[in-house]
């Protein structure tokens, strides 16, 4: 049975409560780290008078799925870590691509650190498309395994709330070609290819890349582009850095746990799906009496699907419709309206669900499948909640007192009129409704109560009467 309104209101009001303290925890994590010293030589590099530095160990750290906050943030600490060691810099990759503002970060880092960092798109059948291009292009050397490839940079709609129109559309490639141009020049790479890349979107394998000066070497792994990085040189910031990379073995880098976590659930089908069994769990609570471990693992769920959704470019109607179907379940859960609020929602889940991600990029949009998977769960879970809710607000009371209005019992003794019954297996005062006397072990039916003392009536008079 559902608890009073005043634990309804309770439940809401400590639900917003945790919630506001798990969206802070989640702000504050997700801001930019700013590297000390950004721009500055290392202790003893180069000033473009003294001989050349020669790098003898490495870092390596990895870039795999969508470029966005969090994952952008593990690079420049990998890129800090690296320089403060007066290390070289391996990054592999494998990306369909991400968000310009977590690019254009770490390439930042990548042209102003003064250590050599080297790009390495791999393994067999990975590919640096879009935003992976730009940052390939940044590299002091850029490299690629054998089965990769590399291209389909045209910029794409992310997130705004209305449709871009065609010049701005343009600007918006323009300042793209500009961009990847420069980053072309600076590394001496093939500017008309990028461009190409840029306006047309169009793709090209690693031994192509190659023969176009994309790139500047193809390696089959990780110690073959040792061998074949050893005794390269690079200018970089008025320094020349000399590789002694045969026969290292780089120092890998990977994720704590929370940037790993971060980035995992930043794959919008990750989201949505932390976001959908929030959903469920909340449904499941106000469900039931008291304040239960569902509900706030449910606003726990919500909250992290809410901000891993916060870094993709979100459309604010299809949140709202979101926030709506959540309001109309727990509204139908609380008032036992049968289930046309809780239908109004589903459909207010779906048509949200669709709007949600505001993008072209088909690598940020939740899947058509995964949509429509989950409103049918939620649907299913709801008829069976909804259902099991109107049972109770329909059924009659089955404890306490007023339980007991239309239950038999036996006189314990003569009722004349008053006198005692046995219900349940106690022992209750009771006294003839109509004030006429009751023999000893009849049955009784209880028609009302006052105070402690039940009014009841004989059954077999009951039924003479009514014959």
């Amino acid at each position: 049975m559902i608890g009073d309104p005043k634990k309804a209101i309770l439940k809401i009001l400590l639900f917003f409560i945790f919630a506001g303290l798990i969206f802070s925890l989640g702000a504050s994590g997700s801001n930019n780290i700013i590297l000390p010293g950004h721009g500055e030589r290392l202790p003893g590099l180069s000033d473009g008078t003294e001989a050349a530095i020669e790098i003898e160990n490495f870092y390596s750290c990895r870039i795999e799925g969508i470029i966005e906050p969090s994952l952008a943030n593990h690079i420049k600490k990998c890129i800090l870590l690296a320089r403060d060691s007066g290390s070289g810099l391996i990054i592999t990759m494998d990306t369909p691509g991400g968000l310009d503002t977590s690019m254009r970060e770490i390439i930042t880092e990548i042209l102003n650190t003064h250590i050599p960092i080297i790009i390495y798109v791999s393994p067999e059948g990975a590919r640096a498309a879009s935003a992976g291009v730009f940052i390939t292009y940044a590299g002091d050397i850029a490299a690629m395994g054998p089965s990769t490839n590399i291209g389909a940079a045209h910029p794409v709609n992310l997130g705004s709330d209305q449709e871009i129109s065609a010049d701005i559309m343009e600007k918006v490639v323009n300042d793209s070609v500009a961009y990847i141009k420069n980053l072309a020049v600076s590394k001496g790479r093939n500017a008309e290819w990028a461009e190409q890349a840029v306006r047309e979107s169009v793709s090209i394998t690693s031994a192509e890349a190659l023969e176009l000066g994309v790139i500047d070497l193809i390696a089959e792994d990780l110690d073959d582009l040792l061998v074949k990085l050893d005794g390269k040189t690079i200018e970089k910031l008025g320094s020349t850095f000399i590789l002694r990379s045969a026969g290292t073995e780089p120092t890998a880098i990977g994720m704590n746990f929370i940037t790993r976590f971060l980035h995992i659930i930043s794959d919008p089908n990750i989201a949505y799906i932390l976001m959908s069994i929030g959903i469920l769990g909340i449904i499941y609570e106000f469900s039931q009496p008291g304040l239960g471990i569902s509900g706030a693992v449910g606003v726990l769920l919500l909250i992290l699907g809410l901000y891993a959704l916060s870094v993709l470019p979100i459309n604010y109607a299809g949140l709202g419709l979101i926030i709506l179907a959540i309001i109309l379940f727990v509204v139908d859960i609380l008032m036992g309206l049968g289930g046309l609020p809780s239908i109004a929602g589903v459909i207010s889940l779906i048509m949200g669900s669709f709007l949600l991600i505001n993008t072209d990029a088909p690598y940020l949009r939740i899947a058509w499948s995964l949509i429509i998977s989950v409103s049918v769960v939620v649907s299913g879970f709801l008829i069976i909640v909804v259902r099991a809710v109107y049972k109770v607000h329909r059924t009659k009371p089955v404890t306490g007192r007023a339980g007991m209005i239309g239950e038999t019992g036996v006189s314990s003794s003569a009722l004349t009129p008053e006198g005692q019954i046995k219900i349940n297996g106690e022992i209750w005062s009771a006294e003839s409704v109509d004030g006429s006397s009751i023999n000893k072990n009849k049955k009784v039916k209880i028609e009302s109560i006052e105070g402690l003392t039940l009014k009841v009536k004989e059954i077999s008079k009951d039924k003479k009467e009514g014959g």
